[in-house]
């Protein structure tokens, strides 16, 4: 027989763990959210960033382990091997974010970001032979009809930024699938699995960051410090390297408590989870950059 799951006040633990995964994902995204369209306006090099806050994300979980802090999983060079596609899928879709909030506002990045669980289903039943009850095609619908209606009527609309978003939505439903593959066959879940794709991640993205941006490190860091303080985001140009760290430190976590979700949920709903999310971060993006838009 089926083991009882445990239950607090009639609701099981892992609707409790659901949530409170759920919850700080939505949370952290908004954060980082802001901070990374702030860090763009300052350090307009999505490649080099793309790089910077997954490479820490890798740094962090690796010195945790060290310390034994965080129990460390059992890696080694087949586990690797068997994430380069997901971290593949994870570069891109990374980069290609980065690329749309550099070229648009938070919030006209966040209404394309929408239409993942299309992109979800559509590619779990082209490439995956998965069958979808009518009625789970409907409500496609109404999420087609509100990107392109959002995106046609937004006051800050680019193309270059829609395009880049799209790819991201491809690559973040590809990236689930076989993330939830990636449980089976690494055995690793969660917050472990997360900190391996970085790591595999970091590896991957360094030589194309150097190739397409690696001319303008220096370039960039010079001039990172004097935008902030004219931005307002800082006092002094001093303020910037500690802003880059916290806001990669809060994309981490993020994606950490986006993986100890999707450990529990199937990769549609994990989708659906990541559409309401983006009203969460288009709201507190309203707020904090005060974006034009439309009714």
């Amino acid at each position: 027989p089926e083991p009882i799951e445990p239950t607090v006040m009639g609701v099981s633990h892992k609707t409790l763990r659901i949530t409170a995964s759920v919850c700080g994902w939505f949370f952290l995204n908004a954060v980082f959210a802001i901070y990374n369209k702030k860090t763009l306006n300052c350090f307009p090099y999505p490649w080099i960033l793309s790089w910077i806050q997954i490479a820490t994300g890798a740094a962090l979980m690796m010195a945790l382990w060290a310390v034994k802090l965080l129990p460390a999983p059992t890696l080694n060079m087949q586990i690797y091997k068997q994430l380069v596609p997901t971290a593949t899928l994870h570069c891109i879709a990374h980069v290609s974010a980065c690329a749309s909030y550099n070229f648009s506002s938070v919030s006209f990045m966040q209404v394309v970001k929408a239409a993942e669980p299309v992109c979800s289903v559509v590619i779990l039943s082209l490439l995956y032979g998965a069958r979808f009850s009518p009625l789970v095609w409907l409500t496609l619908v109404p999420i087609v009809a509100g990107v392109a209606g959002g995106s046609l009527s937004e006051a800050n609309f680019s193309m270059i930024a829609f395009a880049m978003a799209m790819i991201s939505n491809v690559a973040c439903a590809l990236r689930g699938v076989t993330s939830k593959e990636a449980q089976s066959t690494t055995a690793l879940r969660g917050i472990n699995l997360y900190a391996a794709i970085a790591i595999v991640s970091s590896v991957l993205l360094l030589v194309p960051t150097l190739l397409v941006e690696g001319r303008f490190i220096q370039t960039a860091f010079e001039n990172a410090g004097p935008a902030m303080v004219k931005h307002g985001y800082g006092l002094t140009t001093a303020a910037f390297l500690p802003f880059l760290i916290t806001g990669s430190v809060f994309y981490h976590l993020y994606n950490q408590t986006s993986y100890q979700a999707l450990a529990e949920m199937n990769p549609l709903s994990h989708s659906v989870a990541n559409t309401v999310k983006r009203v969460v971060i288009i709201l507190a993006s309203i707020a904090i950059f005060k974006n034009p838009i439309t009714p």
